[in-house]
């Protein structure tokens, strides 16, 4: 975090403490929100770039689009402007570091933290998809980690609404961080939530290897790669690697968008499945899994590509098809010689092995029993086979995940010889059909839940519904689900608080939709002049944003109406001193300025004349010019000469009031 040596106050309100962060397009500061009294992070668009309409637009939508989004996996977005200028966008500041931090200085992750750390963001992407935005730009840099470990997903920096007008992307302009680029990005082809997966894909990738699977000079090589290239399997850079994780990342990463977890639900589902050791959804594809030794049944000849060279140094690869010759096959001979010569020998090994333990070729030989209970089934055949040992199973609903072997008799440490082990494996937990309970007392939904075998997690919200009614559950009612596993239900709890939410700047339409949406309701509205907002919108709220309230509280609102006006007053006929302090008073504070004027002796410091007129709106504190009478032309003339603005025009209309009153002294003064 590096100091910024020239504090300042953006739009009067947002206090710059320190840079925290600068990316390509954007520096981040640590401000403080003297409204609300409360630290938030604002990302300011470097000021060359508030010139290019494209970056401004784009900046624009990423707050609009950011700031639709709530989900606690989400950094929030509250506020953003023009300043100084350029843009900026006010979020909510994060006290934690980044996961490319975490990285940095541990490497890689063990494989439950980066499944989690994987799960929220999954969910987090979800969450955006459906309310029709994609990310672009996921890597662990966006990723933040709190101070008490909850996942935040930042900088929607290059997201855009699916659907909009693609006019505002340049043909072959290439967006996103190519490290963690989906091919069809690399491609500089359209993406949509299919290519937050992949990038996801590589970051959990990285989590577990402690680096990305594609790594090159420039980002054009990079790029390539994820369009050609298969990455390395985790396998060879993590020998002991759980085949359910790698086959996860292997789906995830495909190259087909087709051929990917359909929704990012579905990949946080499946990590949260292997995070509960459950066999996890992406075993069943029958591609290659990076990491395992499963291969394709076929294999084919890939087209290969033309690279044309675009902005940003970033490929747009069209695909055509090149004949490629191939070569007579290899005879296998060799290789099927040296197959059966190994057979043979592991072959004569089991017979002397078998025959000792039944005492033909000597004493019977001893072996000690291995551990295998928390293996899966095919790793504890293997380690019983290596040991001369035979094994019956027996298979049994368990907690554990299916194919996991829950005990073993003998136990592990016995000596037998050539004996048999008995092993209980687990066919997973029943099955049961998940209650609909949404509606019911909590009592009730509890009790139902824990009798079909589920465990429960309550959650009490502010509602308007009556007292303990069951809102919410997750999963709905229907489901199939093992028993043993949690369902979480909300419910209206009459002692939960409401926060009032930050109304200001809202139209009044936009604050009651908030308060409603937040059980709240709409209290009494009271006009106030306001040259800062603009008329129908929200200056202030009682109770004051952010303060905790029962539901149902009436929310009271301060509606701007506008610029104040007054209205002129009629002061002529008025003395000059009483004209002048009238017009200096409260609420006008006019400023006043007199003009000696030539009539008859009976107007002598009356005011004959006043500009602006009376009677007309117009805003406190501006210029009011008094024209007061006189029957002494001399001291008109000083009057005129002495007056510091509109010399001429005083001298004119004392011209035209000599005049005027030469013409018809008998009339005005008889």
């Amino acid at each position: 975090m590096t100091t910024d040596p020239e504090k300042r106050i953006v739009l009067g309100r947002y206090e710059l403490k320190s840079q925290i962060a600068r990316g390509g397009t954007a520096r981040v500061y640590l401000a403080r929100d003297s409204r609300l009294d409360r630290p938030v992070a604002l990302k300011m668009l470097f000021p060359e770039l508030s010139t290019d309409s494209s970056f401004v637009e784009r900046f624009r939508r990423e707050a609009q689009a950011a700031a639709n989004l709530n989900h606690q996996n989400i950094v929030s977005v509250y506020d953003w402007g023009e300043s100084e200028n350029t843009y900026f966008i006010v979020m909510e500041y994060v006290d934690g570091r980044s996961l490319s931090s975490m990285l940095r200085a541990e490497g890689h992750l063990p494989l439950d933290e980066a499944a989690l750390i994987g799960s929220a963001t999954a969910s987090a992407l979800a969450y955006a998809h459906r309310h029709g935005v994609i990310h672009r730009d996921v890597k662990p840099g966006n990723v933040l980690i709190t101070s008490d470990g909850r996942v935040k997903v930042t900088d929607f920096g290059i997201a855009r609404a699916m659907g909009a007008d693609d006019s505002l992307t340049q043909t072959g302009l290439v967006m996103g961080t190519a490290t963690y680029f989906s091919p069809e990005q690399a491609q500089g082809h359209g993406a949509d939530g299919r290519s937050d997966i992949y990038s996801l894909g590589v970051v959990l990738y990285e989590m577990a290897a402690g680096r990305p699977p594609f790594t090159g000079d420039t980002p054009v090589a990079i790029a390539l790669q994820h369009v050609r290239e298969d990455p390395p399997s985790l396998s060879s850079l993590v020998p002991d690697i759980s085949p359910a994780y790698a086959a996860i990342v292997a789906k995830a990463m495909e190259k087909d968008p087709g051929a990917r977890y359909a929704s990012a639900g579905e990949l946080a589902d499946d990590l949260e499945r292997f995070r509960l050791g459950k066999p996890v959804a992406a075993a069943d594809v029958p591609t290659t899994v990076i990491g395992s030794s499963v291969q394709s049944e076929y294999t084919s000849v890939q087209p290969r590509y033309e690279e044309k060279i675009v902005s940003d140094d970033l490929p747009v690869a069209r695909r055509r098809p090149i004949h490629v010759e191939t070569k007579p096959p290899r005879s296998r001979t060799p290789i099927y010689a040296a197959l059966i010569a190994v057979l043979i020998i592991l072959l004569g090994i089991i017979v002397y092995a078998g025959g000792r333990g039944l005492g033909y070729f000597g004493a019977p030989v001893s072996f000690p029993v291995p551990n295998v209970v928390n293996q899966n089934i095919s790793q504890a055949e293997q380690s019983l086979s290596a040991v001369g040992l035979k094994y019956n199973v027996t298979y049994l609903f368990n907690q554990a995940s299916q194919g996991t072997v829950v005990n073993q008799n003998p136990s592990s440490g016995n000596i037998v010889s050539g004996g048999t082990v008995q092993l209980e494996v687990s066919k997973g937990s029943p099955m049961s059909q998940v209650p609909s309970v949404v509606g019911q007392q909590l009592s009730d939904a509890q009790q139902a839940l824990k009798q079909a075998g589920f465990k429960v997690i309550s959650q009490g919200v502010a509602s308007n519904q009556p007292a303990n009614q069951v809102l919410t559950q997750s999963p709905s009612g229907g489901k199939s689900l093992s028993t043993g596993d949690t369902v979480t239900i909300t419910y209206s709890d009459p002692n939960a608080s409401v926060v009032v939410p930050d109304l200001t700047g809202m139209s009044q339409s936009q604050a009651e939709f908030q308060l409603g949406q937040k059980n709240l309701s709409l209290g009494t509205t009271t006009q106030q002049a306001s040259s800062s907002v603009p008329s129908g919108y929200v200056i202030s709220t009682s109770p004051a944003a952010n303060t905790s309230v029962a539901v149902n509280t009436q929310i009271n609102l301060v509606v701007s109406s506008g610029p104040s006006t007054v209205t002129m007053p009629y002061v002529i006929s008025q003395q000059s001193t009483t004209a002048t302090a009238t017009l200096q008073a409260a609420p006008y504070n006019f400023s006043v300025t007199i003009i000696q004027t030539l009539t008859c002796q009976a107007d002598d410091g009356i005011v004959v004349k006043q500009s602006p007129i009376g009677g007309i709106s117009i805003s406190p504190g501006g210029s009011v010019i008094i024209y007061v009478g006189t029957s002494n032309p001399t001291t008109t003339s000083s009057q005129v000469t002495a007056s510091t603005s509109s010399t001429s025009s005083s001298t004119t209309s004392s011209s035209t009031t000599s005049t005027t009153s030469a013409n018809t002294t008998t009339t005005i003064c008889p």
